[in-house]
């Protein structure tokens, strides 16, 4: 089980969380247009993945995660990134447009319910039971999970001089 930290909650995180080595699980997620799409449309990019609790969060786990994640890993032109949330397509076209997020795929776990539990960040208690907790996961080209992580506390960032050695070293 794994546990993460939302202010003064301890949340239980439910589902099997990709692990370095493996290949990802496929998803068909929803994008801020209402279209289907699958991970296999994406095969033969290497990947960043992120999962946030909701683009509508300022602070713990959301848009500001994502801002300084995106910030981080624009030093690496060729990687596409995928940003996961509980969010509905609507919410996602009003984060697009109130903050830009050039080169960034929002996609809603809306037609995609497994997907929490496939990736491990399914939230199971209150009070965010449902949403999709904070991790980030990095594939090359082939779909190989090649880096993972979960936050453990909604307060933190992700472990950039990990991900920038896990991408260098390739």
């Amino acid at each position: 089980m794994f546990t993460l930290q939302h202010r003064d909650d301890a949340l239980q995180v439910l589902g099997d969380f990709p692990q370095v080595g493996n290949p990802l699980h496929s998803f068909m997620l929803v994008d801020e247009n209402l279209n289907d799409v699958s991970l296999e449309q994406f095969h033969g990019s290497p990947k960043a993945i992120i999962t946030l609790l909701s683009l509508d969060e300022q602070e713990y786990g959301g848009i500001e995660l994502l801002q300084e994640t995106r910030r981080f890993l624009e030093q690496w032109p060729g990687l596409r990134l995928f940003v996961i949330s509980v969010d509905s397509p609507s919410t996602l076209r009003r984060a697009r447009r109130e903050h830009g997020l050039p080169g960034v795929t929002l996609l809603s776990t809306l037609r995609g319910r497994d997907f929490h539990k496939f990736y491990g960040v399914l939230i199971a208690d209150y009070p965010l039971a449902g949403y999709t907790a904070p991790s980030l996961i990095l594939t090359d080209s082939r779909d190989q999970v090649i880096y993972a992580e979960r936050l453990r506390d909604t307060e933190e960032l992700f472990d950039f001089a990990g991900i920038a050695k896990t991408i260098e070293g390739r």
